[in-house]
């Protein structure tokens, strides 16, 4: 129901701002980090559930796979029970004008630093994929192609000429999970890196947590393009 209700609703809004051709790729990165943060939840309280600590990187390791194998048909529904006597819901929030879109999607799950240091490993990585057997390469350990989807779609992004380092994988500030796609419709779009970049205050975001540390000389060289832009 829920991938039916943002399959009609992006069709619709990408109809009215005539950009029907972007759908596939907008909506495929929309729903892998739907499903992300949903898998994100469902980590959280497997590990709650035996007792083990998203925050120690070798018990996430030794434990990452046999929950991942409870992620089948048969536990759906006893997954969504838990996860609805704990509150821990998804929400998606989709922000849009003439220029572009800006979807967030946000869960109730606190990563481990472990699992943060995953998400922007794989993120970085993913940028570089051309082909989606590169994604195996990089990670021989998922041979089911669990994890495959939101590399897939970054890919789909590129080939539709947007911009995936707009993506933002990591906590909210105010706790619990976070992530981000902003999808440029022309080029008055301002994203919020580079309107933080400016000096401009955006609320909840802050520089410091804007990107990873990995990043920073992306940072400094858009940082000298806006400024190169501005004094045109």
């Amino acid at each position: 129901a829920v991938s039916k209700n943002l399959e009609t609703s992006m069709k619709i809004l990408l109809d009215f701002y005539k950009h029907e051709d972007l759908f596939p790729s907008i909506y495929g990165v929309i729903q892998e980090l739907m499903k992300w943060s949903i898998v994100a939840n469902m980590r959280y309280l497997y590990f709650k559930k035996h007792g083990l600590d998203l925050e120690h990187a070798r018990e996430v390791m030794d434990n990452e796979s046999r929950f991942q194998k409870t992620i089948h048909i048969e536990n759906i529904d006893e997954y969504r029970q838990e996860l609805k006597a704990n509150e821990m819901f998804v929400r998606c929030k989709i922000s849009h004008n003439d220029n572009g879109l800006n979807a967030e999607v946000f869960n109730h799950a606190e990563a481990g630093v472990s699992q943060e240091r995953y998400l922007r490993d794989y993120l970085k990585k993913a940028m570089k994929y051309s082909d989606i057997m590169e994604y195996f390469h990089d990670h021989p350990e998922d041979t089911d192609g669990m994890g495959m989807g939101l590399a897939f779609s970054i890919i789909l992004l590129k080939e539709s000429g947007l911009r995936p380092e707009l993506m933002r994988l990591g906590q909210a500030d105010g706790g619990g999970g976070y992530s981000r796609i902003e999808i440029p419709f022309n080029e008055q779009y301002i994203s919020i890196r580079d309107r933080i970049l400016k000096g401009e205050s955006v609320v909840p975001f802050e520089k410091k947590t804007l990107v990873p540390p990995e990043y920073e000389e992306e940072l400094k060289i858009r940082l000298l393009e806006i400024q190169k832009e501005q004094s045109v």
